[in-house]
C-alpha cells in the first residue's frame, strides 16, 4: 500500500528516483572478497548475487569520481541492479554497503552516512529501483539478511549507548514496506541469517553452528532449550540472565546452573573463571547455603581480589556459627 501510494502521488523527490541506463551485454570480472569489476562502465566494487543467480546487485562507497571512499562527508556512493548481463535500475546512497538481493530482484543495503556518530539507514528496493524501506536508525549497523523471495529482511545493530536502536535485530515485511518486529539482541551476534517465509521464522545462524528462531513478532521459539544448550557451555551471560529472574528455580535448572558454572570456571580465562566462581556464590547464597557461599567467593577474590564481593564474604562469614 506504501509503494502504491508513493507512486500514486509521487511522494520521492527527484534526486531520489531511481535512473535505469539502456547498458546491456555487461561483463563481470570477480574477484575476492565479492569484489566485481564492470569494465565497460568503469566499476570496481561489491556485488551480491541472487540464489537464483538471475539478478545482480553492485555498490561502491566511494564519491562519483573515485577519488574518495570509505569515511566522508561528501560525495554520494552507487549502486545498481543488474538482471542478466542489463543494468535495470541505479541509484546512489551517501554511503552504500552489506548489499543483499532476492530471487524477485528486491534487493536490501545499509547506508553508513557520511560524518561522525553511531548512525546509519536501512534501505529496501524493488527490482524497479522504487524504493520499498527506508529507517533510520540511531546506531551503528552490522549485517543484514534477506529472504529468497524477497519478502522478508532483517538489520542487526550494535551497541550506541542511550539509543532504543542500540542492539537489536529488527524485523522488515517489504511488501508492507513497514517494520513488524524488533528484540534486542540476547544470543550474541549473528553471522547469517535463514528464512520460513510459510511458517513466518526467522533463524539466527553462528559460524559456530548455533541456530536460533524467532517467530515475525519478534518472540523467540524455544527459550527454555537455548537457554540449556547456553548455560551447560559455561555461557555466564545467560547464566547470570537465569539467576537475575523473578521465575522459581526447579532441580533441573539448578543442576545445570551449577554444571555450567562448573565449565565455565574450569576454563584458561581467569576473569571468567572469577566471574562464575562469583555467580556460584551467588546461587549458594540465593539458597541459603551460607558455607558453600563464603568457599565460592573466597576462590573469586584469589583470582581477582577486584571482582566485587569483598564486603559481601565478610558479612556472611560473621554470620556463620
Amino acid at each position: 500500500m506504501k509503494r502504491f501510494l508513493r507512486r500514486l502521488f509521487r511522494t520521492e523527490t527527484q534526486s531520489e528516483l531511481p535512473t535505469r541506463p539502456k547498458t546491456t551485454g555487461l561483463r563481470m570480472q570477480k574477484f575476492g572478497h565479492d569484489l566485481v569489476r564492470i569494465e565497460s562502465i568503469g566499476f570496481f566494487g561489491h556485488h551480491a548475487a541472487s540464489p537464483n543467480g538471475d539478478f545482480h546487485l553492485v555498490w561502491a562507497d566511494r564519491n562519483r569520481e573515485g577519488t574518495v571512499g570509505g569515511y566522508r562527508h561528501e560525495g554520494h556512493g552507487s549502486w545498481s541492479l543488474l538482471h542478466g548481463d542489463e543494468i535495470v535500475a541505479t541509484g546512489r546512497l551517501e554511503r552504500p554497503a552489506d548489499g543483499k538481493t532476492a530471487n524477485n530482484g528486491s534487493f536490501i543495503i545499509h547506508d553508513r552516512l557520511f560524518g561522525d556518530g553511531l548512525k546509519g539507514r536501512f534501505v529496501a528496493f524493488g527490482a524497479d529501483g522504487a524504493k520499498l524501506v527506508e529507517k533510520e536508525l540511531n546506531a551503528n549497523l552490522i549485517s543484514n539478511g534477506l529472504s529468497d523471495d524477497g519478502r522478508i529482511a532483517i538489520c542487526q545493530t550494535a551497541n550506541a549507548p542511550g539509543s532504543d536502536d542500540s542492539c537489536r535485530y529488527i524485523l522488515f515485511d517489504l511488501e508492507l514496506g513497514d517494520e513488524i518486529a524488533r528484540w534486542e539482541v540476547e544470543t550474541g551476534w549473528a553471522d547469517g541469517y535463514e528464512f520460513d517465509t510459510t511458517g513466518r521464522h526467522v533463524y539466527l545462524l553462528r559460524n559456530n553452528g548455533g541456530r536460533v528462531g524467532y517467530d515475525f513478532d519478534g518472540a523467540m521459539l524455544d527459550r527454555k532449550g537455548w537457554q540449556t544448550e547456553r548455560i551447560g557451555a559455561g555461557d555466564l551471560y545467560v547464566i547470570r540472565m537465569v539467576l537475575a529472574s523473578e521465575e522459581p528455580m526447579d532441580r533441573g535448572m539448578r543442576e545445570a546452573l551449577l554444571a555450567g558454572l562448573h565449565v565455565a570456571a574450569q576454563g584458561s580465562e581467569r576473569t571468567l573463571q572469577a566471574h562464575a566462581l562469583r555467580l556460584l556464590g551467588e546461587l549458594h547464597e540465593k539458597e541459603g547455603a551460607i558455607q558453600e557461599a563464603v568457599d565460592a567467593y573466597e576462590k573469586a577474590l584469589s583470582i581477582d581480589a577486584r571482582i566485587g564481593v569483598a564486603r559481601k564474604l565478610e558479612k556472611l562469614r560473621k554470620s556463620l556459627p
